[in-house]
This record gives C-alpha cells, structure tokens and sequence, in this order.
C-alpha cells in the first residue's frame, strides 16, 4: 500500500472511492481530485431565461479572487481556484471537469464519456451594435489542459457554444486533450461573434467533454475577455497582473506558535508578475505587513520599489521582498499577520475610445483588480504547513494503516490538541486513534480512539482537544492510526510542498512519502504549560471481555443508552441481552471487524472499541 492523493473542495467535501477501487490492484496509486462547487441556484432553461437586467459589453472576468461571480455566470459543476492552474495569466481561475455541484459523478458507468461540468455566461444584449462594428465582436480567453489536475485524454474535449436567438446551443470551438497537448502553459483563444448572434439574450457556455464518472479530465480557463472594436490580432491587454498569492514569511510553515516566533524564522515574501501587454512598461512594487484584526501596518517591507530591469513585453517574472526586520518587539500577544503585495503599474478602467486629447474608458473592466495579493498567516497557538487552501486530500486504504506529519520544535513544550482538516463529509462519524510520537521507531506517548465530528467541514478543522501532559521537544510526530480500508480523506494545501514532512505505515515499517506533493492539513496545538490536572472522581469500574469477540461481548457495571457503531459511523442492530449490571452484545450474525460501543456510565458518555472475529 501507498499514501494516495486525492482532490476535494475548499468549500463542499465529497465522498468518492469508487472510482480508485474499480479495477485496481490492492495497491494504492497516486491521483487528485477536483474541487466541489457551490449548487447551482437556478435551473438551466436558457431559451425562456427572463430578458430584465441583460449584461452588456464589455465582459470581463479573470477570477483574480479565486472565485466565480454568481453576477456574470451560472455555473454548473464549475470551481474556482487560486492554485490549480500553472502560470495562469492572472491570479484565480477555474476548472472543470466530471463531478457535479454537490461533488458526485455525473455517471455511475466507469468508463462512460459525455458532457461533464458547464461554465454558462449570464445573458447578454448584443442588440446595440451598430453595423459598422459588426466584424468587430470578439470573445477570447486562456485555457490550459490538466494543469495539477488530471490532464485529458485524446478523446477528450473542451467545447466551446453560441447560443443563437431560437434557443440553439451551436458549437464554435473545440479542444482535445491527449500526449500532445501542454499541461503546463496557458493557451489563448480569439473567437469572433458575428452577426446572427447579435442580438439581446445571447450566451456562451465552456462545456467539458470527458470521462463522467469521476474528477477525470480537467480543464482550466482563465482571462475570458469579450467586447467590440476587436481584431483578429488584438491578443494583448494593457493589464499587468500578479499571478499567485504571496509565500508565507515564515518559509515553508503557514502557521507557527506566538512563542516560537523569532527573526530567525523570517524569510523573504515571493510572487510573480505577468505583463499581459506587448509593450514594455515600468513597475514598481510594494510589499507590508499587516495586523490582520486591525490593518495596521507592522512593517513596510517594500515601499514602490522599481522592477529592474524594466518589464518587458509579454514577461512573466518572479520576485521578492527585501530582507525581513523583526518587529516581534511589538507585539505582546497572539495574532494573525497578513501580507499584502501590490504593483503599481499605470493600469486603470478598459480604454474605450480616444479622440484628440480625450480618452474615455469602460468601467466595468477594472485591471487594476489583479495587482494586488494578500495572504494571512497565523501567530497563535499551533504549527502548520498548510495556509488554510484545501485544494486535494490526500490518505491511505489500509485497516491499520497510520498517517503520521512531522514537526519541530526549538524549546520544549506540550501537545494541547490536534487539529485536522477532514474533507469527505460522508466520513463523519467514522472512528480514529489518534496519536502523537516523540520517535516513530517507538511507540505513541499518546492514543486516543476518536470520532470525526458530525460538523466537521472541508473549511474548518475537526479539533481534538488533549488533556493529558504531552511534553514534546526537538523532533515530533501528530497522526493517527485508521480502522477501515477506505481512503479517510485529509486535506492538502497546494500553495507550498512539505511533503518530506509526511510519513506512513501500511506494512509494519515507517516510509516518509515521495509520492504526493503538497501540505498536508494536521495542525498540533502547543503550550509551554502543561494541561490543567482535572482530578477525577472515583468511580465503579465497567468491564468488558472478551475482546477480540468470538459471539458474544460481556459488560459489566451500570451502563445505559447502550448502542453499537460500526467504523463508518452507523448504528449496528445487534441482539441485546442480559440485565443492567450483566449486558450481553450477540455478534454471531454480525460481520467481523471494529465496532464502536458507546454508552452512558454515570451520566458520562463513554466509548468502547472492539474486533469481532
């Protein structure tokens, strides 16, 4: 077995195995899964949508926030993303690919092909163009094939459509997939709109054609630009855009404990620049740090610095800050720090028309919405790798199996609590040990058999308080052991690669993983004091054998609400027996493996584990 990678949703989990355990070997193999949408609020009745409220031209949208606007689209299976296109034109994107908006396959049929995931502009009136400006209308954008997602196949398409005024989809552009197509660059794409299509009600739709039974096939589209007074030439915009959030300054850690804060751990802030323009142009650039609860500026890292040398046409660059001051004298409690890049580069509001000395512009395209970036990264009470993007999951199929990340600590301290990213919301209620090591070729200083939460969500975190005293130091490890051969999904962060970090065990030895690239999303919470010692009271003890169970478990103490969970949460019929102090669990018709027993023992919940053989 292998430590497996899988796609899920920064804002909707799924659950989706099917797909890896239909005609696999026992082996685990590596894949990413796409992103969950939002649904869909309106049903898709294009011919009789309303008329009122029609965009106009121009339209524009390069999803520099990493989001879709439900003001220009209706999408329909359709995420937005910050990371998983590769040299994007700007920042923000979005993908499709074979999963619905409430992240199922459009198919059951494994291999089946057809029409995944849609991307539908709102209506537009084209009625006003004036016949002069006919051989004028344009509509162009950025597609990319796979990018880090699973890249198409030759039979594989990316369909662009019209709809004309009857109610007609007509297809206009087509592009397939295979061995021949990049994944990692940005193609750009000038379709003219002609007369037949001028009128008011018109859309277009990228449509995704491809494998239906799962994230398969992904495209990316990015920078769609439609207007008038276009050229079949006019592939350049006087738009300079930053292209990726900022790094953490804190290098590879998106998180790290107020106590562990020191200048040492400052690095520089990265990002990159895209000149969309065929014309050079001087920029500058400004780098801060901010108090995020607040906005005040902690350190002004770089204040309109000129890019030097000079930009050129067309030119994608990487940069970065100046040397980091510490400001930590500052600061006297936890907070979280935001970094915000910025360029300065001449851009504005689309031009419209000049003539003579008058310049009017187009207001509803605004370049200047892709120059600016913010990050924020937490000083408080944890570590993680992680900056809070969940882009994939990654996880193992093994019963038994254990997930385990690797941190560092410079003095020592004590585990308050884990936190994890849990991103399948069909997992909850399924059981876990978790664990901490000082040493993986020891065992745990600490296991604890818990439950994912019921509220648990891919954007937030399941925490798992720890009230026992953990004392940790230099070297450590938080995880967890898992009951079941199913992938327990757990989110990765794409924005950085602490893969080095990762281990697992599926065959009795420890391997560090070579295999997924990524941050994986388990946070451990650290404190320079112990827990509090909550004294506990005395009480009778429950007893329970045999275990492992042959046919039937044996309880003894006052037990109540007695019930019987199997590893993915459900509650068990079991046969049910004996007296209050005597109960008595019949297995014998029940299948073997883990169960969980809860009940209520002095008014206290308390859980069992046990293997039925």
């Amino acid at each position: 077995m292998k430590m497996k990678e899988l796609k899920t949703s920064g804002y909707r989990a799924f659950f989706f195995l099917m797909v890896f355990l239909c005609g696999e070997s026992a082996d685990a193999q590596f894949s990413q899964l796409p992103l969950i949408p939002s649904p869909s609020k309106e049903p898709a009745d294009y011919s009789q949508r309303r008329l009122d409220d029609l965009l106009v031209l121009p339209f524009w949208d390069d999803f520099s926030n990493g989001q879709i606007d439900d003001s220009k689209w209706e999408p329909m299976g359709v995420t937005g993303s910050m990371s998983i296109g590769i040299n994007p034109p700007s920042a923000g994107m979005v993908l499709l690919d074979g999963i619905d908006e409430n992240g199922n396959p459009y198919s059951r049929t494994v291999l089946e092909n057809g029409e995944g995931d849609q991307l539908i502009s709102k209506p537009l009136d084209l009625s006003n163009i004036e016949p002069e400006s006919s051989n004028t209308v344009y509509l162009s954008f950025y597609w990319q094939a796979g990018g880090k997602g699973e890249m198409p196949d030759a039979i594989d398409e990316l369909v662009l459509y019209f709809l004309d005024a009857d109610g007609n989809w007509n297809r206009v552009w087509e592009q397939a997939g295979g061995d021949e197509v990049s994944n990692d660059s940005f193609e750009q794409v000038l379709i003219p709109v002609r007369t037949p299509y001028h009128y008011a009600g018109f859309r277009f739709k990228f449509q995704h054609m491809g494998r239906l039974s799962g994230p398969f096939d992904t495209w990316v589209l990015d920078y769609i630009y439609f207007n008038s007074k276009r050229n079949p030439d006019d592939f350049f915009s006087e738009d300079r855009a930053l292209t990726k959030l900022p790094s953490s300054p804190f290098g590879k850690f998106g998180a790290i404990p107020f106590f562990e804060f020191s200048e040492e751990l400052l690095v520089p802030v990265e990002s990159q620049f895209n000149n969309l323009s065929n014309r050079f142009r001087a920029m500058e650039f400004t780098v801060n740090f901010k108090d995020h609860e607040n906005g005040t500026v902690l350190e002004n890292l770089n204040a309109d610095t000129p890019f030097n040398p000079v930009p050129q046409a067309l030119e994608r660059r990487d940069f970065g800050s100046r040397s980091l001051a510490s400001f930590s004298d500052e600061l006297d409690a936890p907070f979280d720090l935001e970094t915000e890049v910025y360029l300065s580069t001449g851009d504005g509001f689309l031009v419209d028309d000049i003539q003579g000395n008058d310049t009017t512009f187009q207001n509803g395209v605004d370049f200047r919405l892709n120059d600016t970036v913010r990050n924020i990264v937490s000083v408080r009470d944890f570590f993680s790798y992680d900056q809070g993007f969940v882009d994939y999951s990654a996880g193992i199929n093994q019963r038994g199996g254990m997930l385990a990340l690797e941190y560092e600590v410079s003095q020592e301290t004590f585990v308050s609590g884990v936190s994890i990213n849990f991103t399948n919301y069909l997992q909850r209620g399924n059981g876990l040990e978790l664990m901490v090591w000082d040493s993986l070729q020891q065992e745990p200083v600490y296991r604890k058999e818990v439950l994912i939460p019921a509220d648990s969500s891919p954007e937030g975190y399941s925490y798992f308080p720890i009230d026992t005293n953990i004392r940790v130091s230099d070297r450590f490890y938080v995880g967890f052991t898992q009951f079941t051969n199913d992938f327990i999904h757990v989110g990765l962060d794409k924005s950085g690669d602490s893969g080095e970090h990762i281990f697992y065990n599926v065959l009795g030895e420890w391997e560090q993983n070579q295999e997924v690239s990524g941050n994986l999303m388990i946070r451990p919470h650290l404190s320079l004091a112990p827990p509090a010692e909550v004294p506990i009271e005395e009480e009778a003890e429950i007893k329970y054998y045999p275990n492992p169970v042959i046919d039937r478990l044996y309880i003894e103490g006052e037990v109540s609400e007695l019930m019987v969970y199997d590893f993915q949460g459900r509650v068990i019929n079991v046969q049910k027996e004996g007296e209050t102090n005597l109960r008595i669990l019949n297995f014998a018709h029940n299948q073997r493996g883990i169960y969980l027993i809860k009940y209520l023992h002095q008014d206290r919940p308390k859980t069992i584990r046990i293997l039925v053989k």
